[in-house]
């Protein structure tokens, strides 16, 4: 046995667990945080952006919207392609269409150029973005035991929120809010002082709001071509031995794979389940500026309100999917404690921004974070139900699926916050709503576990 193995997980098949499968979730977790982070760029920004580059916020809503649409236009096709031609050949498509898309962005920041790349940089990304969301099952499936695949695919789906939360300090960080010059008008009759922002001169730290854009948009090239570099140097598709049993059991045609998937009541079931509040809370979250911004709060405290709801959340999913191992088919259960336990949070949060109750920020910080665990963490639950579910269908093309309903759901949300006049008080009863359509769902979605079973040698293959 080389250093490079770990003993063999059983005595009836050849699997064997290499070592360097850490090295190549980590390669694919730093991939997953840089698409994420280009993905975010715009909203944790965005009362910076609006000023320097004459934005609204449909803007930075279309901005989003448009990965949303590319993914769903070839999240099948590439699903297909990733399991075909390996994770190698994938992952290197990928990052070549993340350096594109960080490198024009880096171009110019005249308003109408800066506009036409961002789009372009939104179309571009949104493509790529199809190997970070669907291939945690598969990166898990192809290079871990059983033992270890609920929590390799929970790390490989917290590196995506993980961008996500990094980009809520890294942006704001970078890029200043503007700082308007205060009037001072004093009057005779009266001994207080008015303070008003000059909104007729601008803020007077434009220079520095735009120079921010660009050190960001910088950072983010340097990163992606940093991770070109890794996954040229070392990034195999897979092992020579398979993990698993049903690692080297071959999967079904994609021509039926498809077919299986449509006829397949229970998976549509728990993929609209975790699609509806996953889709809508994740665009949700990453305009939070532009929802919170009529309550007043600032674009640095929405920043690190989105970075600790889905950096928190990210990790309670690595400890649930850790903690389910030990219920490995009772995983239904913990998702739906976590949905009602969100619905309760959420209800919280809308009151305080309706001011039902009396605005707190403290209590609004704390609302929104635990929000996030709640859901955040049933994230890779939702991977590895679906993935066995459908089995035999290939993990790649059924995470590929789920993350295409799931882009519906947030395609349809950011779809709205573009409609002119309709304002943003909507914006957080409907992340409500989607909640609390998926726990009835749930509740009628009865668990399948095969893959596992074939794995432990309770089925037969």
């Amino acid at each position: 046995m080389s250093d490079d193995t770990e003993p063999l997980l059983s005595s009836q098949t050849s699997v064997l667990v290499y070592k360097r499968r850490w090295w190549i979730l980590g390669v694919f977790c730093v991939t997953c945080s840089l698409q994420s982070m280009i993905w975010n760029t715009w909203g944790p920004i965005a009362e910076s952006a609006e000023i320097v580059l004459q934005w609204s916020d449909g803007n930075i809503a279309l901005i989003s919207n448009l990965a949303n649409i590319s993914y769903m236009l070839l999240v099948l096709p590439l699903c297909v392609l990733m399991d075909t031609k390996g994770l190698k050949f994938s992952m290197l498509l990928c990052i070549c269409l993340l350096m594109t898309a960080s490198v024009i962005r880096c171009f110019s920041l005249d308003p109408l150029t800066a506009t036409i790349t961002a789009y372009m940089c939104g179309f571009i990304q949104g493509i790529a973005a199809t190997i970070p969301f669907s291939g945690p099952p598969l990166v898990a499936a192809v290079w871990f035991p059983p033992s270890q695949r609920p929590v390799a695919t929970a790390i490989g789906s917290f590196f995506n929120y993980l961008g996500v939360s990094l980009s809520f300090i890294i942006g704001p960080q970078l890029v200043p809010g503007p700082i308007y010059e205060e009037l001072i008008q004093r009057t005779t009759n009266e001994s207080a002082t008015n303070t008003s922002k000059n909104n007729d001169n601008g803020p007077i730290n434009f220079e520095e709001m735009s120079d921010g854009i660009k050190n960001l948009l910088y950072t983010h090239s340097i990163i992606a071509v940093t991770t070109f570099v890794l996954i040229v140097g070392y990034f195999p598709s897979r092992p020579t031995q398979p993990p698993s049993i049903t690692a080297s059991i071959p999967r079904t045609s994609y021509k039926q794979a498809l077919a299986n998937i449509v006829r397949n009541v229970p998976l549509w079931i728990v993929v609209i389940a975790g699609s509806s509040p996953v889709g809508v809370i994740g665009v949700w979250i990453a305009i939070l500026d532009v929802a919170l911004k009529p309550l007043g709060v600032s674009q640095i405290d929405a920043g690190w309100m989105g970075f600790w709801h889905t950096l928190i959340g990210c990790f309670a999913g690595i400890v649930i999917a850790r903690f389910s191992e030990f219920f490995n088919r009772k995983r239904k259960i913990f998702i739906i404690t976590m949905f009602v336990l969100a619905t309760i949070c959420c209800v919280w949060l809308n009151l305080i921004c309706s001011e039902i109750i009396d605005f707190d920020l403290r209590s609004l910080y704390a609302s929104c974070i635990l929000f996030g665990i709640f859901v955040n963490g049933t994230t890779p639950l939702f991977y590895e139900m679906c993935v066995e579910t459908s089995y035999p269908v290939a993990e790649g093309v059924t995470g590929g699926w789920y993350t295409f309903i799931n882009n519906i759901f947030g395609m349809i949300f950011l779809s709205l916050v573009s409609v002119p006049s309709i304002g943003t008080a909507w914006m957080n009863w409907a992340v409500l709503g989607s909640i609390v359509i998926a726990i009835p769902l749930l509740f009628a979605f009865r668990e399948r576990y095969k893959r596992t079973e074939i794995d432990l040698g309770m089925a037969d293959t």
